[in-house]
């Protein structure tokens, strides 16, 4: 892998334990509001089916996968997060497979899962490569549908970030995506736009994206 890759993963990696009890400690209502994002975007799958949380961050998502009685596989470059994600599952009677590695290399082989879910990472990254990198490689460890969570710069909050930026030269932190280019993208690798999510209508960014493999004719 290269550096254009490596480098924007490791920035926001929650690599110590202060980081990741920081984020656990998540508000309730966003918690909430983020995991009923997801609940209505998630396909309907019986129990059993193999899902897969990437990166697993804190283990929120792990662990509502969990409940809806998938069989969670979850991952994060930082350690601390891998530990406090298979602790927990483990606590909540979950037999969960945790592993710490590299999203842009996950260990699984070729169309492993039946979901795979990239919830609140692809903000994170300011280059477009490195963007279609993740994607192929989500891609390529489901076998049917991949949901990604992007901030959309057609919102309000999007609007005032770009106005700040244009105005006062200082870009914000939270990079946005277009919804064409990860259609765009997904479309390379075999999947199209099942359904597009907002968490909150026209005024909040973030929004969630469900993709499902394209049927061979």
């Amino acid at each position: 892998m290269n550096n254009l890759r490596t480098a924007p993963s490791r920035e926001r990696v929650k690599s110590d334990p202060q980081s990741v009890a920081a984020y656990r400690r998540r508000k309730p209502a966003k918690h909430r509001a983020e995991m009923a994002l997801v609940a209505r975007t998630m396909p309907v799958l019986p129990a059993g089916e193999r899902v897969l949380d990437a990166p697993c961050g804190a283990g929120r998502l792990s662990l509502w996968m969990g409940r809806q009685g998938w069989r969670v596989s979850a991952t994060d470059l930082g350690a601390a997060a891998v530990e406090h994600t298979r602790a927990l599952m483990a606590e909540k009677g979950f037999d969960a497979e945790v592993v710490e590695g590299d999203i842009f290399h996950m260990p699984w082989a070729d169309r492993h899962f039946r979901a795979v879910v990239c919830f609140r990472l692809l903000h994170h990254f300011a280059d477009a490569d490195t963007r279609r990198a993740l994607v192929t490689e989500l891609a390529r460890v489901s076998s049917e549908h991949v949901l990604i969570s992007y901030l959309t710069p057609w919102s309000l909050t999007g609007v005032r970030r770009w106005l700040r930026w244009r105005l006062g030269g200082r870009r914000h932190r939270q990079n946005h995506t277009r919804q064409a280019e990860l259609v765009a993208d997904m479309a390379t690798q075999g999947f199209t736009l099942v359904r597009d999510a907002s968490q909150g209508g026209c005024f909040h960014a973030l929004r969630l994206a469900h993709f499902a493999r394209t049927p061979r004719k």
